[in-house]
């Protein structure tokens, strides 16, 4: 049984105008001390995904299991259950955290609230949970507020007050953009070693495929365009054979620092997407159709299923024609999480 299941999952967000699709039919597992990416640009529904998986919000259909239970069905202690061990690690660490807080408080109140230790054991966790997150433990640290401590000590304590409710799975909603390019190996280390030795799965959202390939090596990720998955298998095979246009055209994208390769590197496909970058998915056939470089007609009338790609297990791709889509340059994927 998977730990958490999503299952045909659609949302809207109301606007001004007319209710916005955020998340489309939407269907992802996650298996015990499994890593699943899920990459696509800002508004693909990203961070709605990691909302409903938390409990956060409540989508408009579809369902969120977890160990098998409609988390929206749960009651009582199943559902204080379920809430310790799904826990969400914010883009933002300085919005996550209570600036009248201090750091032992800001730790301390879910020890307390769910009893996750005896009261008098209260400060000894707090400071093994500092320690292991990598923050110190002396008593002037402990009384510091959040204003008092940098980006990478901020994210270190939202990740030890995330551990401090003993999780099962994080949802890490961008857990480095915010930071430094120096911090970002060093906290995405501390989250593998977490993972490693506390045996945590992963829901790592980012737009940035040279973190997810660092991070998320062996796990399976998925690529979204507007609330659909286009794409999803083992993070290696979709990086290094990308099967639908557009995770290929998000690692064409990869900056390259060499001008000289830059221009080489431009493809034909590439120039056409970029002139259609403005135009609107597809309500019609395949959501990508409007901004693909290789639609053909039938892009244009039917929707294409999720289907498995010949010659790679785990590999799924939702387009007619993926034997059309190029191969990509890896090296420039792992140039880019530093």
């Amino acid at each position: 049984m998977s730990l958490l299941s999503v299952e045909h999952v659609t949302h809207r967000y109301q606007t001004a105008r007319d209710d916005r699709p955020v998340l489309r039919d939407v269907s992802v597992e996650i298996e015990p001390g499994q890593t699943l990416a899920v990459v696509g640009e800002s508004g693909c529904g990203k961070t709605t995904l990691g909302r409903a998986i938390t409990g956060l919000i409540q989508p408009a259909a579809g369902t969120v299991s977890f160990d098998g239970a409609d988390i929206w069905k749960l009651r009582g202690d199943d559902y204080r259950r379920y809430r310790r061990s799904v826990q969400l690690i914010h883009q933002d660490p300085y919005g996550a955290l209570n600036p009248g807080l201090t750091v032992q408080e800001t730790i301390a109140g879910g020890l307390r609230h769910q009893r996750i230790v005896p009261r008098r054991d209260v400060r000894g966790e707090v400071e093994r949970l500092l320690g292991l997150a990598g923050l110190d433990t002396s008593k002037p640290f402990l009384d510091r507020y959040p204003h008092q401590l940098s980006g990478g000590q901020r994210q270190r304590l939202v990740i030890a007050r995330a551990m401090a409710l003993r999780p099962s799975l994080l949802v890490a909603d961008e857990a480095v953009s915010m930071l430094d390019v120096s911090m970002r190996i060093s906290i995405l280390d501390l989250l593998k070693s977490l993972g490693e030795s506390h045996d945590l799965a992963y829901l790592f959202i980012s737009h940035d495929f040279g973190v997810v390939r660092y991070f998320a090596t062996g796990g399976r990720i998925i690529v979204m365009f507007f609330g659909v998955v286009v794409e999803s298998g083992p993070v290696e095979e979709v990086i290094a054979r990308p099967r639908h246009p557009y995770t290929y055209l998000l690692l064409d994208a990869i900056p390259e620092p060499d001008p000289r390769r830059a221009r080489r590197r431009r493809s034909d496909a590439t120039r056409i997407a970029t002139e259609r970058i403005e135009a609107y998915p597809a309500e019609v056939g395949c959501v990508f159709a409007n901004r693909c470089p290789f639609a053909r007609d039938r892009c244009h009338t039917d929707r294409p299923p999720s289907q498995q790609v010949d010659g790679a297990e785990g590999h799924w791709s939702a387009c007619w024609y993926p034997e059309v889509v190029p191969a990509v340059n890896v090296e420039t994927v792992d140039e880019e999480v530093v």
